[in-house]
């Protein structure tokens, strides 16, 4: 018969038109893509030709014309994945026949959430990293860490790659509203391709870019208020009374007057209040056959529950892909990131300090010294303009031109080349009556520093498809990044005037400190990989990268890299033919080494240091030994022996399950030596650490109808950090708290079993303690406590974390929620010790402290003549477990008819809460969520209600 037109729509399984969907012909290269509104025509010949409707994410389906003109399609998300393309390196691949273990983070994992800061969209969405806050000021970001920690002194970050260009620092910077994927390499098959730089695991970012389809303008913006997530217990005005009277201490005239008229301040509540994030993005992308551009601006502003901190980042990107010829491409990534983060001075933890008994403000006046206690000062004042500024803005261009050409059908040719510029300021001024400088001449620094980095890289790809059963892949790397880092600060105080803050410093009268600093560093590398694939079942990938750093010593600047890969596609085998409970089973096994060289620079070759001698009555300027030069640091190495099972159940279910070891030997170790040397410290290569650890991925789709769609994801994974050997002697290291088979960080203390009760006068009195004080344990059993009873209490990172996702879709409506959970971890809650002080010079928290009508085990008695309780610290070790929801949110569709008739693609309306609840063994909903394990009293941990829109024209 002749040819005939078949149209038709392509939806999601929300009933959302989806353009960009490739539609072809089966066995042919007759097809098109869906436009905007997930429309196609296509031309076929024969009535029994069969169409193929695909698209990355989503089941590809195969549907017979026969003697129909029009065929609607609803595209299904693929939960197993096999032909999803995801990023590995220098290249791309089928997540089927990826052989090393990489984990993956969605579009819209990273868009369905109000999140400040790409790392942040990591939290509980990858098998095998770690992402906890580095601290709860806005911009603060949070820390990462791919499966432990393998260095005691050198960098434990992980490598970032931004569109193909290694990214120094964090991604802070990066607008997650620009992020399509981000891909997580974690052993060293997927991470050796990067030699040294992948050490400590490797993340793959992925920007959106446009495509061969009607532009789309499209917004997404969102505004929510914060509050603080818990508030500690402190006391009130009667109950510290009591405090002091137990405690002895006495009343000053200020606070008997006060105590008679009934006062109680809560200094936390006039300090702490709403605040407030908001996001605005506006982008542009589409194409054709030959341009493809994506363009995207972002105003990203927060304002902290306390007023003198906020964030503000402002971004810009372009991308562009140009074909010249069917052979040759060009392209760019282009991000500009203008941020300032307005850090602020530490009030909250002032509010926590003064007393309940004292007065903000006297006859409308401030008083700044409340409670006539001349070292406490009215955190207040901090509030008053122009009384403190610390503000530390970060100007970034990261831009990468590319060019491919494909030399022949089977080899192309790829450059790379990326400039990456930083422009870092901190301005500090800290006025005569703020909390800081308490009646002393005000001070102001002005820190500068900017980093410029480079990478200029040459990649040869070759695919050859032998022929059925055999394919090979192979791909070739030279590669060269330099970066120069300079620095120079000023730091005076004596100015005589405050408005001027940090500028005009030539008025200062005294010079406090300045400096100023050079750091450049290069690495080259060449690299090769080989793929191999016989008879659809068993790949082989084996990698080598040759690495040399400038910040190595002379003669040990150069190392190699190996690593190997072995995928069995069990599936595919013949004796699986028959049964039907698995749809895709894969076991996956490699080992390679990586290499670490997170030094600074020049730290082979010592240094010198200033000094300044006395003559007669001047002084003389000369230059002493300041470090020790090592000619002989190394590469510190990790070899990693990764195990892993792919598994589909039927259509609904996919999950992978890895075991890992990884060995960390040669370590760039910063050694503390006798001071007797002259020096404190000496870097060495020396010692080792090692990782074990388990990962289990789970995704499933539960439900699966026209109207209905329910799917899940678990992630839960486990890690156990131990230092294997310090100085090769097996022993510990007390000065450092490094232990062997310990962690590589812990709390090391005394172990608190209680507070001596008055039955136990006479034992008490053997380690020369009264009843009512902090009883500790007598490890070493000889009736007296000294440095040997310290003990290992636990340590900072968790054992365990959970991450659970779920999404709902019926008809035009969505749900979805995200669980964090944290086990294993001990914390350290200053809290419990520096705002328990039961002194009676500071406020306190409303703890249940001991007397001889409250027998209790949990705090001391008060005692107004000790600074703090003897063995204080030891109260402030507990259980840091907790499961958060960290995110949910609940979103409406608007129909498509109705949209359409006003010139709207698509538009989604929704209510989101962050952080809506918490469960701990912290009092008072504290958030026991921080990298470090230490819970301070600086800003608190928020809550977020917001109200968004995402629309596309």
């Amino acid at each position: 018969m002749s040819q005939k037109t078949v149209t038709g729509v392509v939806s999601s399984e929300d009933g959302m038109v989806m353009p960009g969907v490739t539609v072809v012909v089966k066995g042919t290269t007759i097809g098109t893509i869906t436009n905007e509104m997930g429309q196609y025509s296509v031309e076929v010949p024969e009535e029994n030709d069969v169409l193929v409707f695909s698209f990355i994410g989503m089941k590809t389906q195969e549907i017979s014309i026969g003697n129909q003109s029009a065929i609607n399609v609803t595209m299904l998300s693929d939960v197993i994945g096999l032909e999803e393309v995801v990023a590995i390196g220098y290249g791309t691949e089928r997540r089927g026949n990826i052989t090393g273990a990489i984990s993956s983070v969605t579009t819209q994992d990273i868009q369905e959430m109000p999140i400040i800061d790409a790392g942040s969209a990591l939290q509980g969405r990858a098998a095998g990293v770690m992402a906890l806050a580095s601290g709860n000021r806005p911009g603060d970001g949070v820390t990462i860490r791919i499966r432990g920690r393998r260095s005691l002194t050198a960098t434990n970050d992980p490598l970032y790659v931004i569109d193909g260009i290694p990214y120094e620092g964090n991604i802070n910077d990066i607008n997650p509203r620009d992020i399509k994927s981000m891909e997580i390499l974690k052993d060293a098959s997927a991470t050796a391709i990067y030699g040294s730089r992948g050490a400590n695991g490797v993340i793959l970012v992925t920007t959106t870019r446009g495509g061969n389809y009607p532009t789309t303008v499209s917004y997404n913006g969102y505004y929510g208020v914060t509050s603080p997530l818990g508030k500690p217990d402190l006391m009130n005005g009667e109950q510290y009374t009591r405090l002091k009277e137990v405690g002895g201490r006495p009343f000053t005239s200020a606070e008997e007057d006060a105590i008679e008229r009934g006062v109680s301040t809560d200094w936390l509540d006039l300090v702490v209040g709403n605040g407030y994030q908001q996001s605005h993005q506006l982008g542009v992308r589409g194409g054709n056959e030959k341009t493809a551009f994506s363009i995207a601006s972002n105003l990203f502003d927060e304002q902290a529950v306390i007023e003198t901190q906020k964030f503000t980042r402002k971004t810009l990107r372009i991308n562009l892909d140009h074909n010249i010829s069917d052979r040759i491409r060009v392209g760019t990534s282009t991000q500009l990131s203008d941020q300032i983060q307005n850090y602020g001075s530490n009030v909250y933890g002032g509010a926590v300090n003064i007393s309940p008994l004292a007065e903000p403000y006297e006859d409308g006046e401030m008083v700044y010294q409340p409670g006539a206690d001349p070292l406490l000062w009215n955190p207040l004042a901090d509030f008053v303009e122009d009384a403190i500024a610390d503000d530390r803005t970060r100007l970034r261009v990261f831009s990468n031109l590319y060019a491919e050409i494909d030399i022949t059908n089977s080899l192309s040719y790829r450059m790379n080349y990326g400039n990456d510029y930083q422009k870092y300021t901190r301005g500090l001024f800290q006025g005569s009556l703020s909390s800081e400088r308490q009646f002393s001449t005000p001070r102001a620094l002005k820190n500068h520093e900017e980093n410029f980095t480079y990478t200029f890289e040459n990649i040869l790809n070759y695919t050859k498809v032998i022929n059925e059963n055999n394919t090979l892949k192979a791909t070739g790397l030279f590669s060269v990044q330099e970066s120069d880092y300079e620095m120079t600060i000023i730091d005076v105080e004596g100015l005589p005037y405050e408005h001027q803050l940090f500028h005009n410093l030539e008025t200062a009268e005294t010079v406090l400190d300045y400096d100023s600093d050079l750091q450049e560093w290069g690495i080259m590398s060449f690299m090769g990989r080989v793929n191999y694939e016989l008879f659809d079942r068993y790949l082989f990938t084996v990698t080598g990268r040759y690495d040399g750093s400038s910040r190595l010593s002379e003669g040990k600047k150069w190392g190699f890299f190996p690593s190997a890969a072995f995928l069995w596609r069990i599936s595919n085998e013949n004796f699986m033919s028959s049964q039907t409970l698995f749809s895709d089973l894969r076991f996956r096994v490699s080992y390679g080494v990586t290499g670490n060289t997170g030094i600074t620079p020049y730290q082979t070759r010592g240094g010198l240091t200033r000094t300044i001698y006395s003559f007669g009555d001047g002084s003389g300027y000369g230059y002493r030994p300041g470090t020790i030069a090592n000619p002989d640091l190394k590469w510190e190495s990790s070899a990693t022996t990764n195990i892993g099972l792919d598994f589909g159940i039927g259509d609904n279910i996919a999950g992978s399950f890895e075991v890992y070891q990884t060995n960390t030997t040669d370590l760039l170790l910063e050694r503390k030596i006798p001071i007797t040397s002259g020096f404190d410290n000496v870097m060495e290569n020396i010692g080792e650490t090692r990782n074990r650890g388990w990962e289990l991925t789970l995704n499933g789709r539960i439900i699966s109808t026209r109207d209905l769609t329910w799917s899940a994801n678990l992630n839960l994974f486990g890690n156990k950090e131990e230092i294997v050997d310090l100085y090769g002697n097996k022993t510990d290291d007390i000065g450092n708290e490094w232990f062997i088979g310990e962690p590589l960080t812990v709390w090391y203390d005394y172990d608190k079993i209680g507070i001596w009760q008055l039955d136990e006068a006479s034992q008490a009195d053997v380690y020369q303690a009264n009843p009512g004080e902090i009883k500790i344990r007598d490890v070493v059993p000889d009736d007296k406590i000294n440095e040997e009873d310290r003990v290992i209490l636990g340590t900072n990172i968790p054992k365990a974390t959970l991450g659970l996702g779920s999404r709902l879709m019926y008809k035009d409506f969505e749900f979805s929620f995200l669980l964090l959970g944290i086990f294993g971890q001990t914390i350290y809650n200053e809290f419990e010790v520096n705002h328990a002080t039961l002194q009676g010079r500071y406020n306190n928290l409303d703890v249940d402290f001991w007397t001889e009508d409250n027998p209790t085990n949990d705090h001391p008695k008060p005692d107004g003549s000790r600074e703090y309780p003897l063995y204080s610290e030891s109260r402030g070790y507990s259980s840091g477990d907790f499961l958060k929801i960290r995110n949910m949110q609940l979103g409406y569709n608007l129909p498509k008819q109705i949209l359409s008739d006003i010139g709207i693609k698509s538009m989604k309306i929704y209510l989101n809460a962050e952080t809506p609840f918490i469960f701990s063994r912290l009092s008072s909903n504290l958030d026991p969520e921080s990298y470090d394990g230490v819970i301070s009293s600086e800003t608190p941990s928020t809550r977020m209600f917001s109200l968004g829109i995402n629309v596309d024209f």
